[in-house]
C-alpha cells in the first residue's frame, strides 16, 4: 500500500518539477515562474530529486519506469538551465 503512495507522491514531485517550466511563457505562469525562483533557484531541482527517489521507491512496471525517467528529464532540464543561468550570463 505504502509503495502506492510513493508513485503517486513522485507524479505530484514530477508535475512540481515542471510546471513553472511549461507554463513560463503564459502571462500568469510568468509569475509562477518568478515566484518559484524568488523562494529558491535549485527549488526544481529539488522537487526533481524528491520525485525520482519516490519513483525509485514507487510500485513496480512501466509507470515505475516512466516516472523515473520522466524525474530524470526534469532534472537534466533543470539542471542545464541552472548551469546556463549561473555560468553562462557572467560578465566577461
Amino acid at each position: 500500500m505504502t509503495k502506492k503512495y510513493f508513485t503517486i507522491l513522485s507524479g505530484i514531485f514530477f508535475i512540481l518539477t515542471i510546471l513553472p517550466f511549461s507554463f513560463a511563457t503564459t502571462t500568469w505562469g510568468d509569475k509562477l515562474f518568478t515566484l518559484v525562483i524568488n523562494i529558491s533557484l535549485y527549488l526544481p531541482l529539488s522537487f526533481g530529486g524528491v520525485g525520482l527517489i519516490f519513483g525509485l521507491l514507487g510500485e513496480k512496471g512501466l509507470l515505475k519506469q516512466s516516472l523515473v525517467f520522466l524525474n530524470i528529464l526534469g532534472i537534466c532540464i533543470w539542471g542545464v538551465l541552472l548551469f546556463v543561468g549561473i555560468y553562462g550570463f557572467q560578465q566577461p
